[in-house]
């Protein structure tokens, strides 16, 4: 009786010591929390939880309150930060051939960029990161970026000549918006907001849910539909810390980040026209673009692009688009 005893109590100390069992994982992102950063990644939260049993938690950190997104990138490849919802944009400062993503004009759609990074592409550029300590376990989104600025319309490339434009930390932002005769001016999203009414730069781009959230209509009357470039937001974990997460929880782990990245594909796209709409009745003056002339304005984007990554890659791009 005394052996079962002892027996009964092992058992009981071994379940409690795994249901005690946590891991909990912090998530930096750069929107408001009114964004849909947020919403996705409450929702990812939330069912990571419950699949989990409670034994992970992903505590979400919105307004870049862990460090701007370059930083936070930065430290979740040298292992100071846990996870963070980064930028093709950002990682193209690593990372060259990501910038292939956001060449102008190529990637149109939500739709289009999931076909791509789910495939080939989209491969090759994981292990590459996953070379450098973090690993993508999803490709989320962000959208598609259109120019709003205090000044007029934008309805032709020559409308943009000599506007102060402020873009994110990317050499493909600066090259396209030189091209179509605008001052590029690097900020972080975080120095933004004040930039503009301060009239330190004439004009942003960014997809209309920031415009909306940042409440950039109280410091930029004109809105145009450029839908220059597709910037998506891959979910990046440190590579470490990925492993620590016990087996039966990490196969899980991945499959939700994975499913989340489609689902919020679609979170954005049903979100945009209700956010136009709500810019409109902000007073916001809204024009559409014609793209095609500023397509064939910024070829030589593609041109110098091409030197710099992986030969065909930009083919393989196409390839995934048309397939």
């Amino acid at each position: 009786m005394k052996h079962l005893n002892k027996t009964i109590f092992a058992v009981t100390a071994l379940a409690f010591s795994v249901s005690a069992y946590s891991l909990e994982l912090r998530l930096g992102h750069t929107g408001a929390p009114t964004h849909h950063y947020q919403t996705i990644s409450e929702e990812f939260a939330k069912e990571v939880n419950t699949q989990t049993n409670g034994e992970l938690k992903v505590v979400i950190y919105p307004s870049d309150q862990l460090g701007n997104q370059l930083e936070s990138t930065e430290g979740v490849m040298i292992g100071t930060h846990d996870m963070v919802l980064s930028s093709d944009t950002v990682l193209s400062n690593w990372f060259p051939d990501m910038a292939v993503l956001n060449l102008p004009f190529l990637i149109n759609s939500g739709k289009d960029y999931t076909k791509v990074v789910e495939g080939p592409v989209g491969k090759h550029l994981e292990s590459q990161v996953e070379q450098q300590g973090a690993v993508i376990i999803g490709w989320w989104e962000n959208g598609i970026r259109h120019v709003t600025n205090s000044k007029h319309p934008i309805e032709k490339p020559e409308d943009l000549k000599a506007l102060k434009i402020r873009v994110p930390e990317g050499e493909i932002y600066v090259d396209t918006f030189k091209t179509l005769g605008a001052g590029p001016t690097v900020l972080s999203f975080g120095e933004l907001y004040s930039a503009l009414q301060l009239k330190t730069v004439d004009g942003q781009e960014n997809p209309v849910a920031h415009i909306v959230t940042q409440n950039f209509n109280e410091v930029q009357k004109y809105a145009s539909k450029t839908a220059h470039i597709h910037m998506g937001s891959p979910l990046l974990i440190n590579k470490g810390l990925l492993e620590r997460i016990p087996e039966e929880h990490r196969a899980t782990f991945l499959k939700i980040a994975r499913e989340y990245g489609k689902k919020h594909v679609e979170l954005v796209e049903n979100l945009e026209a209700k956010q136009w709409a709500e810019l409109e009745e902000k007073g916001m003056l809204i024009n559409d673009v014609e793209p095609a002339t500023f397509r064939e304005t910024v070829q030589n984007v593609y041109d110098k692009t091409a030197k710099k990554v992986s030969p065909g890659l930009i083919e393989k791009v196409e390839y995934s688009l048309n397939n």
